[in-house]
């Protein structure tokens, strides 16, 4: 299934997802037909997105680096973990030391040359986690970081926003300026929160509580809590992959495109370019699922990225033609994409 803005409804698509309203009531079932005519009716419920049916989606093979069932077993372990978490707890933390472990392990042996997917994603918190820990470890594998470097790196990741736990704010795809002083006071705060929360835990080496301090901070000076100018590596591996994360997932930040989140992180000023440019070559610029145009004319739907991130596989989407036609872009005679559909 595809998320879908209901202003761009053009008859015939296939609900994948039932349509409700904040009181829980359903107004579409599953595999309702859509008419045009909805458009108008959904728009006054203040229905601005839905899910369809995708007709392509058994063609796709998106990657995310780890397998699915590794990448949800990760994220369950996670929230197992932090979600029981007791402020001041001395014990409930440490089992994210073999979480650790394990998370490193499984990338050091994943012999993954595509790009990385990001489509599809949602602002659910222990997602935002995983996705910027493979980020982080991503750039870890490029500056040569140890073992031992690494696995305190990823334990920042999984920690740094612990704080989230300790206030009643709801992160999720909003923007800075629509927020009271107030809430913008308490919302910037789960940065010192997290920290405070791990400052009796000896176990925790000290640049992963750092990371978690820091993590919003930026280079110049112009972050949050303290606006310091971090100078380590791990420092500025967060700031630039959570601020990534953040911008295509919708947490903290309204939800963007991938062009717009690379936009975001490239401020030299504020975040490291020779990351930048590493993130560049990783992440899938068109990722699994994306529906573009190529030079040559036609309309196509991304299915897979190979090992060049702006050159994925593509299927050709022609509704007169039965036939199912692939290809791979990372070739010198293919053509290249001039734009997205959506």
């Amino acid at each position: 299934m595809r998320e879908y803005l209901v202003s761009e409804l053009k008859g015939n698509e296939i609900l994948a997802k039932p349509v409700c309203l904040e009181n829980g009531s359903i107004v579409l079932e599953i595999g309702t037909v859509l008419k045009v005519s909805y458009k108008e009716s959904l728009t006054a419920l203040n229905v601005q997105k839905i899910f369809i049916e995708d007709p392509f989606e058994k063609y796709e093979r998106a990657n995310f680096y780890f397998e699915e069932n590794v990448f949800l077993k990760f994220e369950n372990d996670l929230k197992e973990i932090l979600s029981h978490h007791i402020y001041h707890e001395k014990n409930g933390l440490r089992k994210l030391e073999s979480l650790v472990k394990e998370l490193v392990t499984v990338f050091e042996k994943t012999d993954e040359n595509r790009a990385l997917d990001f489509r599809n994603r949602s602002s659910d918190m222990y997602e935002h986690t995983i996705f910027i820990t493979i980020l982080v470890m991503m750039l870890g594998k490029e500056y040569g970081f140890s073992r031992k470097r690494m696995e305190h790196a990823v334990l920042g990741c999984l920690l740094h926003d612990l704080g989230y736990r300790y206030i009643d704010m709801d992160y999720r795809n909003f923007s800075y300026k629509k927020l009271t002083s107030l809430e913008e006071y308490e919302l910037k705060n789960h940065t010192i929160l997290g920290y405070t929360a791990l400052e009796r835990e000896k176990w925790v080496p000290e640049i992963s509580k750092l990371m978690v301090l820091s993590h919003h901070e930026r280079m110049d000076g112009s972050g949050y809590p303290l606006k310091q100018r971090n100078t380590q590596k791990e420092c500025h591996m967060i700031q630039i992959c959570d601020a990534f994360d953040c911008a295509v997932s919708g947490m903290e930040s309204p939800k963007k495109t991938i062009f717009q989140a690379f936009n975001v992180i490239s401020d030299k000023e504020k975040f490291e370019n020779r990351m930048e440019k590493i993130l560049e070559k990783k992440v899938g610029i068109y990722p699994a699922g994306t529906y573009v145009k190529t030079e040559n004319g036609k309309n196509a739907v991304v299915i897979s990225q190979t090992e060049n991130a702006h050159a994925p596989i593509i299927l050709y989407v022609n509704e007169m033609d039965k036939k199912i036609k692939t290809e791979n872009l990372n070739r010198k005679e293919a053509p290249k994409i001039t734009g997205i559909i959506c």
